[in-house]
């Protein structure tokens, strides 16, 4: 048995390398990756292409678990690269939400609003399957109704296993559908800037569902519908709005600014962004110029 706890935001890909190290030195079979996002990152690392079995047991609402995506960050190169494996699914896993309540309002915030982030992506995503929509909607129904709670008493039990059930049922969601816009968007800030993949989901989300909004008017009507954000009059616009308004409630940075990223790496990020295969699966064409307003409205 051996314990890796140098687990950090992004997954550099040196503590991959150290943590398979050592698992190859210790011949390790099974991988229990505990913690957020990083930690189920590190986990489908270290298995991935080894033929070991993961178990996870999140303690965020990031939705990890449930995905067969895995991204490791090239510090050097200040960028993050995704990836899909079906062998890094874990085998089995324990959703408790007990562990979940001692988490902190900040870190409730910015992981469920990656979850809501998941199940936003798709409903609209490219090519989904007809069956994705409706458990992400549930998704979004559960996220949106018990994050208030989860940050106004963190130790409501039953806010938090409807928060994890919600988030459960985002990691489905997005598992099974295909990223665009905003995954690609915050993949490349990670990346560039170390800010948490969290804080840039809350950040940038209400910014590219206004962007994607007039291309996918049913899905951001269902959406606002789910939210209970006015959209008995086919307003696709309320969505956004929505998401906007929940995001201005939270214990969390409201602009990239105030997450630390400078503005003079702007245009860099959108000039990557433009070439990431991710961007390039949105719903709605994005050019170069559409990537820099984007981020400078929201810096």
């Amino acid at each position: 048995m051996a314990e890796f706890t140098e687990v950090e935001p992004h997954v550099p890909r040196e503590a991959v390398d150290a943590a398979r190290a050592l698992a190859e030195r210790d011949k390790i079979e099974v991988v229990v990756a505990l913690g957020g996002g990083s930690a189920m990152g590190v986990g489908k690392g270290v298995v991935s292409g080894e033929g070991r079995t993961l178990i996870a047991i999140p303690t965020t609402y990031a939705g990890s678990e449930m995905t067969p995506v895995f991204g490791t960050t090239d510090r050097a190169e200040r960028r993050k690269m995704v990836r899909r494996d079906d062998a890094v699914l874990p085998k089995l896993v324990i959703y408790d939400p007990e562990v979940t309540l001692e988490l902190s309002p900040e870190l409730t915030a910015a992981t469920a609003i990656n979850a809501l982030a998941h199940c936003i992506e798709a409903c609209y995503a490219l090519d989904v399957n007809p069956l994705v929509p409706p458990v992400a909607l549930e998704g979004i129904r559960r996220i949106v109704r018990s994050l208030p709670l989860c940050i106004t008493n963190g130790r409501n039990l039953d806010a938090r296993e409807d928060l994890l059930t919600g988030a459960y049922l985002a990691g489905f969601s997005i598992g099974n559908a295909t990223m665009a816009l905003h995954h690609g968007i915050c993949h490349v800030l990670g990346g560039k800037t170390g800010v948490a993949h969290g804080v840039l989901n809350t950040i940038m989300l209400p910014h590219v569902m206004q962007f994607n909004a007039d291309a996918v008017p049913d899905a951001m009507s269902a959406i606002a519908e789910a939210m209970e954000a006015g959209a008995r009059t086919r307003d696709f616009a309320a969505a956004p709005r929505g998401v906007a308004a929940l995001v201005a409630s939270l214990p969390v940075p409201k602009r990239l600014r105030d997450a630390g990223v400078p503005e003079a790496i702007l245009d860099e990020v959108a000039t990557e962004a433009a070439g990431n295969a991710t961007v390039r699966n949105n719903p709605k064409p994005v050019t170069d110029a559409d990537l820099r307003e984007l981020l400078h409205r929201a810096w």
